[in-house]
């Protein structure tokens, strides 16, 4: 059988999202299923070491900038990702030797072919440890930017101390570079102790089990291998689905007798949430693609749902007037430029752009004011994204309000009390920030219909 080389396979990893465009969860997700029989240290190392490069880029081309002749923007691809790799792990993993760094580096390098470039992938690292250990490299690092610190791009640094302001901003990229554990939402029907029973299983599997931060039927999971292993995955008793979102559903305040529309559904974390709060009610689910809806259903029938739940195919921006006045509930969580959920997606940061932020907005409003007219009179809309920027959220929480003519409704009888953040006309505004509520990034607000509306009057 021949030895796998995680680091290898990490380089392949990195050079598909930088090359191919791939998002770095999805290389990754692949890359362990691939390897599902490797031991756990190795799956671990991988993933680490791929998550940390990537979230680490700019304060790792900023030390490799120092040491090399030529800037990591202009070093061939191979040599960039090996060298980011390289210095990861001598200034992050205490567990790797110095030595092993470097060593692994040179033998990546020369089994690329590239022979005649190992010498200086090795001088590179050494310089850089020799660096280390005379303190020079902390002192130069502690001289930098917020945007080296936090690598995080400057721009949207900017943007942020501009909306909450610099000491709010610096303790959020501090929590953002936290690692985020995995979130899971129980099933209503899960009495107490089967809870406990099936808590008490995953941690006999190896899982380190804590309670979230608001609401008591979901957890926080670390140390976990294969989460759809765990006991009660497979026969729907729990979902993956983290806190913030869970915020949905629960500003709903579903009775259990209501139509819900979910206009963005995929992959159906929200409508199996509200469909489990539902006795007679229904929900209606929609995304733009059958690979989207294929996995809404799925979802749904692992969770038992089939017969709470309808998915199907449908563009969100396209107005389809037999469901004019049709659903008591409207969940509007719609495409955002993600910037809560940089800590588990950590190429995002890189990819957004000013412009996009933008085109983010419209594409949101234009799909605000072309299901709107869904809801029925005196019906409640949820507005919620998975982003911290007052465009997406704020700015659009005012448009739904002076130009889609809905009510600010209050958040407090439907969420946790003591929860800090609420604000906005009639405190129908939630934004949940990592390093306040320990949840990821997420905005959340509620609006109720009292007259019938039609897109035409925009």
């Amino acid at each position: 059988m021949q030895t796998v080389n995680e680091r290898e396979i990490v380089l392949r990893i990195l050079l598909d999202n930088e090359q191919k465009g791939t998002y770095s969860h999805l290389l990754i997700r692949e890359a362990l299923d691939k390897y599902k029989d490797l031991p756990d240290n190795q799956r671990a190392f991988m993933k680490r070491l791929t998550e940390g490069v990537l979230e680490r880029r700019i304060e790792l081309d900023t030390v490799i900038d120092r040491f090399s002749k030529k800037p990591a923007a202009s070093l061939r691809p191979v040599i960039r990702q090996v060298l980011r790799m390289g210095v990861y792990q001598i200034l992050y993993m205490d567990a790797v030797p110095d030595a092993a760094a470097a060593s692994e580096a040179v033998r990546l390098v020369k089994k690329r072919k590239m022979d005649s470039l190992s010498g200086f992938v090795n001088a590179v690292l050494r310089n850089v440890i020799r660096s280390r250990d005379r303190g020079e490299l902390a002192s130069l690092l502690e001289e930098t930017s917020l945007s080296v610190r936090y690598s995080m791009p400057q721009w949207l640094i900017d943007l942020w101390e501009d909306q909450l302001g610099k000491g709010e901003t610096k303790q959020m990229l501090e929590a953002l570079l936290e690692v985020r554990p995995v979130c899971i939402r129980f099933a209503p029907e899960v009495s107490p102790g089967e809870r406990e029973d099936l808590l008490c299983q995953m941690r006999e599997r190896g899982a380190a089990v804590r309670p979230a931060a608001w609401l008591p039927y979901a957890f926080y999971l670390t140390g976990t291998r294969d989460l759809q292993d765990l006991p009660g995955y497979a026969q729907g008793r729990w979902t993956i689905q983290d806190e913030s979102s869970m915020f949905v559903a629960e500003a709903a305040g579903i009775r259990g007798d209501e139509i819900v529309m979910d206009v963005c559904a995929a992959p159906g974390g929200k409508s199996m949430h509200a469909a489990s709060y539902l006795k007679e009610g229904r929900v209606l689910a929609f995304d733009l693609t059958d690979h989207k809806v294929r996995q809404i259903r799925r979802n749904i029938q692992r969770m038992g749902l089939e017969d709470r739940v309808q998915a199907q195919v449908q563009d969100a921006r396209v107005h389809v007037s037999q469901y004019d006045e049709s659903a008591d509930i409207l969940f509007c969580d719609l495409p955002c430029s993600g910037l809560g959920i940089i800590g588990r997606k950590r190429d995002i940061k890189y990819r957004v752009s000013r412009k996009e932020l933008e085109d983010l907005a419209a594409l949101q409003r234009e799909i605000l004011a072309n299901v709107v007219s869904y809801l029925k009179p005196g019906g409640v809309l949820i507005y919620s994204t998975c982003t911290i920027n007052r465009l997406e959220n704020q700015e659009n929480a005012d448009f739904i309000e002076k130009e889609l003519g809905l009510v600010p409704d209050s958040l407090l009888p439907c969420l946790p009390e003591g929860i800090p953040g609420i604000e906005g006309p009639g405190q129908n505004r939630l934004q949940l920030l990592p390093h306040i509520h320990g949840t990821d990034g997420f905005f959340v607000a509620r609006f109720r219909k009292l007259e019938a509306f039609r897109p035409a009057d925009l």
